[in-house]
Order: C-alpha cells, then structure tokens, then sequence
C-alpha cells in the first residue's frame, strides 16, 4: 500500500520510519511537511495536494497536523476515496472531525486515530487484567503528570493552556479506554489560563469508575497511571513520548511482577490500521474516539468558565431558559382561559344577565390577559442595553 504525508508533526515519525522498514508498503509521497522531509525515507517526493487526490496509486494519507488548512486538505482527500490515519492533536477543529465521520458514511474508506500508547505491550497487559477481572472490581483510575515548562507562559516556571491541553488529549484516550465512555467533566485549576501551577480534572459516569487527571508543573517531567482494584492495585508509569513503560501490580490475591517495555509503536499502530483497512478487526481505535477525547477536552474549557461540572449531550437549562419556559406556558393557559371566557361572556350576554354582571364578566375574561401583556412589554423596556450587559 502507497501512503501519502499531510504535515510535519514530529510525533508521526515512528509510523513513516515502520512503514519504510517494509516491502509491502510505503510512504511515496508528502505535503506540507517540509521539517520532516530530512528525516524521512528518500523515496518520499514532496508534491502538491491535487497530485494526491488524483494518484490512483496513493490508498491512505497520514496527518500529522493542527492547522485548518492542512485538515481541509484531508477532508478533500477523504472525499476523494483515500483513507486517513490522523495523528490526534491539540488545536484541531472538530467540526472537520465531524465531517470526515460524515463522508465515512458515504465512501468506503477507513478512518484511524493514531492512539500510540494503546498499542503498547503492557497496556495491552493491563487492559487484558481489567478484562478478565484479575485487579478485580475498578475502584477509581488516577493520572499524574509533571511536565516540563516550555517557557511560553507569563512566568517561565508556569505551563500554559496549549501544553496542559497537549498532554490532556494524549492520555484521555488511555482513560476512556481502560475507564469507560466519560461523560461528566470537572475541570479545576490553579494559576491562570497565561500561566498555570497545576490543573486537576475529573471525569465521571455512570458505567464507569471515576478518573481523575492531574497535571503541575516540575523541573523534571513524569508520567504515572494508577488503576485501584478491590484484589489489586496496578501501576504504570515512564515516559510514554519514548514508549518506554513500567508495569507492577500489588495487592493480597494478585501479584504482577515489574516489568518494563520499550518498545517502537510504529509497526504495532501499521498493523492495527491494516486489520481495521481490512475490516477484520473491530476492536481497534474507532473514529469515535478522536472525536469523544476531543468533546471532553472542549468540556474542560466550559468547566472552568462555568465552574461547574459539565455533562457532555446534556445541558441544564439555565435560569433564564426556565424562566422563558414557564411565562410561555403561563402566557398559553391564558389565551386557552380568554377564549372559554369570550364564550361565557356571549352565553351570558344571550342570556340577559344585567349590565354590571356583564361588566365584570368582561374584566374578568381580558384583564388577567391584558396585565400578562403588559408585563411583557415593560420587560422589554427595562432590559439593558447590550453594552451594559458586557460592562457588568
């Protein structure tokens, strides 16, 4: 199979230097990749993105990439029957993940998700001990992180936003995966957006046992998953940019010995696409998955501006929406009340009940109607300018 290369993102690289190590497969061509053109293998030629979409030879297109511009391209590409492997990163616009899944829908192709640390061996080792109940009932999952500031924050020795959210993305795939399909997102944060100490966010449902992932910031950067069974306590931990891991797991019915694996997950993530290509695998990273590490890593911004949990496909109504919901209802009981009166006024009137009766039938049947409106019209008034809103 013929591969083509959207972007420079240096993350890929393990994938183009696996598919170069075959004989079946290649990487041929490449756009917009222009820091990664000396590091790649010398058959790869740069070429515009038109001469992709119409090479006939070219079957998959690897994107390592965040800009607009470049994920557009893909779409095209999606559109024109090639398939995607899209290497998940920070500053991607979901509403163009959202349409590729749409013209999935409509072309045979395959969409991938890049997701390297869940085809590391023991990943794969402790997700195999979840399944089979060896840790035994999942009490809560914990992910610690210290990274290294990258200097771009207010203060150098805070991190900022863009890198906390980096380092979400990549490892709230790990917790869906081994946790469940998180739902409820509770972000909390110490510093601010331009330089931040530390970030804590939870997330919950009601399938799974809740997780929590912390970042701070350190001279030294770490990485640690713990997984807290009933029987059995697992610990991961390493540097997962190398692929280089740790597993132990300690508890009074259930021992794992330590081991650690470093381990190239470029061939492991080619034979995943291969299987799902094929379609003879389906337990591999669905185009799903990008798209729900995506939506709660958007759920952790809402969550520190509303301060407030987030439920993600459902929003509470707000004051102000139940207050619209109820005056409607009451403005429609109303109306229903003024029709029936109209008709008792008219039977009365048939009727020959005397004037004053009649008098106050009328005031009976349109005053309510008529305060409701009234009320509805000073509310207009009394409602502040635009401007004012925002100042206060």
């Amino acid at each position: 199979m013929n591969f083509a290369l959207l972007g420079d993102a240096p993350e890929v690289l393990p994938l183009i230097c696996a598919i170069g190590a075959t004989t079946q497969h290649q990487v041929t061509a490449c756009f917009d990749a222009d820091d990664l053109a000396d590091r790649c293998p010398p058959a790869m030629q740069s070429v515009s993105i038109e001469a992709i979409r119409s090479d006939p030879g070219i079957e998959a297109v690897i994107v390592a990439s965040d800009r607009t511009e470049t994920l557009a391209d893909a779409l095209m590409l999606a559109e024109a029957g090639k398939s995607l492997l899209v290497l998940p990163l920070y500053g991607q616009d979901l509403g163009v993940i959202y349409e590729m899944s749409l013209v999935k829908a409509d072309a045979p192709i395959t969409l991938f998700p890049i997701w390297p640390l869940r085809e590391h061996p023991l990943v794969v080792q402790l997700r195999q001990m979840l399944d089979e109940g060896e840790l035994g009932a999942v009490q809560y999952l914990e992910l610690n992180r210290v990274l290294v500031p990258d200097g771009d924050a207010a203060q150098p020795q805070l991190l900022t936003k863009r890198q906390i959210d980096g380092a979400f993305l990549v490892d709230v795939d790990l917790l869906r995966d081994l946790g469940g399909d998180y739902s409820n997102v509770t972000t909390l944060q110490t510093g601010r957006e331009e330089g931040l100490s530390s970030l804590t966010t939870t997330l919950a449902c009601d399938q799974a046992p809740q997780a929590t992932w912390t970042v701070k910031a350190g001279s030294q950067g770490s990485w640690q998953l713990t997984v807290a069974g009933m029987r059995s306590t697992a610990v991961l931990s390493g540097d997962p940019s190398v692929s280089s891991l740790t597993l132990e797991a300690e508890g009074p019915d259930f021992e794992f010995p330590r081991q650690t694996v470093a381990e190239d997950w470029g061939p492991a993530v080619l034979a995943s696409f291969l299987a799902a290509h094929e379609r003879s695998d389906d337990s591999q990273p669905q185009w799903d998955d990008i798209q729900r590490g995506m939506e709660l890593l958007q759920a952790t911004d809402r969550s520190l501006r509303r301060k407030r949990t987030i439920e993600l496909y459902f929003e509470a109504h707000s004051e102000r929406s139940n207050f619209k919901t109820q005056m409607t209802a009451i403005g429609c009981c109303l109306i229903m009340f003024t029709l029936l009166g109209v008709v008792l006024v008219l039977v009365g009137g048939q009727a020959g009940l005397a004037p004053r009766i009649m008098a106050v039938l009328r005031i009976a049947v349109f005053a309510p109607l008529g305060i409701f409106l009234l009320l509805q019209f000073l509310l207009v008034l009394t409602k502040p300018a635009a401007k004012q809103r925002r100042a206060t």
